[in-house]
């Protein structure tokens, strides 16, 4: 099992449209696509409050250059 984070950095103001977004379109292409995730985070406080932090979950490399392909 490969977990890969990934790292949204945001304009201000912009971030609660990207967790729309992934929320009501990204996901359910991501489950098309057999993507699992495994976890979202953003930071309340602090310097880092603009990005929005999530992982994904992969069986191996091979795994996730298919999906993530089809993905793209």
């Amino acid at each position: 099992m490969i977990h890969e984070l990934r790292i949204y950095n945001c304009m201000p103001g912009m971030l609660p449209a990207l967790n729309d977004r992934f929320a009501n379109i990204t996901l359910k292409i991501f489950e098309k696509h057999g993507i699992r995730q495994a976890g979202f985070w953003t930071t309340a406080i602090g310097e880092n409050n603009l990005r929005l932090y999530y992982l994904l979950e992969w069986d191996n490399l091979a795994d996730r250059d298919t999906r993530w392909g089809a993905f793209q």
